[in-house]
């Protein structure tokens, strides 16, 4: 059978249970969520920036080093069975469990989704409906407001749900009225919300005119970044399918033709599309913002299960490789170029090109979210360069760890150099990119950091757990593979939780602990009493004995 190999390749125990650690990541990522200023539809009322940086941080690699695992195995399973067993195996064991949580795990996370964001923090809420200015302001009820402020409200206050002013909220609704008043009665022009955004931010983002000319007489400041780097002239280029799925969580109604000719009118209002055909990177930038705006790119549809989709189209892809070099009787790379470090030479430019194209609406530091129908070819691009280096790394039979044997100084560089140099030119963070580098080169100097970034981080994990997990271990691996289960079931469980104490008086560190605690030990339960041993466990990690 083609691709079968009788070289005796020792099982990587260690890759495998970094595999699992991936996974399990993504409950403390997604746990950490409600207690930062990033859109999330659970807010709690204990926020700390300490959980940005946290969530920053792990975002940055854990999804290219995921895709650098799944290369390697996938070119495993090849070379050990054969491109048909790997096509099979990969049809039950990632494709079926996909088309099952897309009708289970995904409604699910819709379902509490809405939940959270209508049911508000449970905290204040008699005083809210006392003095509820952001209603007042929604509606364009001047003299409510003014009532609102006689009882106590305060102008520039954050509302306990969607963490904004009553200026940005009038501005969102476009209640020019209002928010003349509340500037005229002494509100912040420049009052930052929880997400760092301004009301000229809520203004540009729904195309509203002419309370974004208002703000900008007031002296609104359009250079303003909220948490996600974004300008307010950026917020009026937010893709519109994720414009309507904000829209559908805040409940507001919006005329789209009117809306996105506002955005125009906005856009050039505040400058118009900076270098608009100065360069064809610039040109292309327009172009590729364009396509992936359609519905078939940018239609919320996979949720967290977006991996296992992109998995799907890189097996394909990893396919016509196998057939090839099959035919070939290619047996992979020179070890020189993956071993050494030589392979920074290739790997970090060849990474560039899509890292470049990504956050062009939505600024952030690390790699996009793509999960829509159809995978946005930046993202794709960027996650199948991971994906072939995995697989390729596998041909070298790598079994003195040469990969990742620099990991004791890997991974101190990655976290304390070039994850805040990434977030300092990606977003501004610190404050200090400005005395550094001239803004014509800020944004190479983010995309390279960015792509260092996972790149170390990748090499450091894979050395770290090559050091301390060598060997079988019976509890390692009842975490592995009890890792695919968690992942695909638990983000529901983490919202769920997440509103059940977003009201607690307690630390955030400590709601934090208790969010993953419970969420684990939860999904450990419910695989060892109902998935391990079923036809569940058997579709995501084959045949389990079960002990007599």
């Amino acid at each position: 059978m083609g691709g079968v190999t009788t070289k005796p390749y020792a099982r990587r125990s260690d890759l495998d249970a970094l595999r699992g650690f991936a996974m399990l990541l993504g409950i403390a990522l997604h746990a950490s969520l409600s207690f930062t200023s990033f859109f999330w539809p659970v807010q709690d009322t204990q926020q700390n920036e300490l959980f940005g940086l946290f969530f920053s941080a792990i975002h940055g690699f854990r999804m290219p080093l995921f895709f650098l695992l799944s290369g390697f195995f996938t070119a495993m399973l090849w070379r050990q069975r054969g491109l048909r067993s790997l096509l099979s195996h990969r049809l039950r064991r990632v494709l079926l469990p996909l088309l099952l949580g897309l009708v289970t795990v995904v409604p699910a996370v819709s379902f509490i989704s809405g939940i959270a964001l209508t049911s508000g923090t449970g905290v204040d809420e008699a005083e809210t409906a006392k003095n509820d200015i952001w209603t007042a302001a929604a509606a364009g009820q001047l003299e409510e407001i003014k009532q609102c402020l006689a009882n106590g409200a305060d102008l520039d206050t954050l509302d306990s749900t969607f963490g904004t002013t009553p200026l940005a909220w009038a501005a969102l609704h476009g209640q020019t009225a209002v928010v003349e008043l509340l500037l005229q009665l002494g509100a912040e022009v420049n009052r930052q919300t929880r997400d760092g955004g301004t009301a000229l931010h809520a203004a540009a983002f729904l195309g509203r005119t002419e309370t974004a000319a208002l703000l900008i007489e007031h002296g609104a400041d359009a250079q303003i970044r909220n948490t996600s780097g974004m300008t307010p002239r950026q917020s009026s280029a937010v893709d519109w399918e994720l414009t309507l799925y904000i829209l559908a969580l805040l409940k507001i109604e919006l005329d789209e033709d009117e809306a996105k000719a506002g955005r125009l009118e906005i856009a050039d209002l505040l400058g118009g599309i900076e270098n608009q055909g100065a360069n064809s990177a610039a040109s292309l930038s327009d172009r590729l913002v364009q396509i992936t705006s359609m519905p078939i790119f940018s239609s919320p549809v996979f949720h967290h299960l977006w991996f296992l989709w992109f998995l799907c189209w890189l097996v394909v892809a990893f396919a016509a490789y196998a057939a090839v070099a099959d035919r070939l009787k290619w047996q992979g790379p020179r070890k020189w170029l993956l071993l050494s470090p030589a392979r920074f030479l290739w790997l970090i430019p060849l990474s560039m090109v899509p890292q470049w194209f990504m956050g062009l609406t939505m600024p952030g530091f690390g790699p996009d979210t793509s999960i829509g129908i159809l995978p946005m070819p930046q993202v794709l691009l960027y996650y199948a360069i991971f994906f072939g280096f995995g697989a390729l790394y596998f041909d070298c039979d790598d079994r003195q760890a040469t990969l990742g044997k620099s990991w004791r100084w890997m991974l101190p560089l990655g976290l304390f150099v070039v994850f805040p140099l990434g977030l300092e030119f990606s977003l501004g963070s610190f404050g200090f990119r400005e005395a550094l580098l001239p803004p014509s080169m800020t944004r190479p100097f983010a995309v390279a950091m960015q792509v260092i970034y996972a790149w170390i981080m990748a090499f450091a994990c894979m050395g770290l757990f090559r050091t301390f997990f060598v060997g079988e271990n019976k509890s390692i691996r009842y975490m592995s593979d009890a890792s695919y289960w968690l992942y695909v079931v638990h983000l529901p469980l983490v919202m769920g939780a997440q509103w059940a104490v977003r009201a607690w008086p307690l630390w955030p560190i400590v709601k934090f602990t208790l969010i993953c605690l419970l969420v684990t030990g939860l999904l450990l339960l419910t695989y060892q009493t109902i998935v391990r041993y079923s036809w569940l466990g058997k579709l995501l990690n084959g045949p389990r004995a079960r002990p007599e």
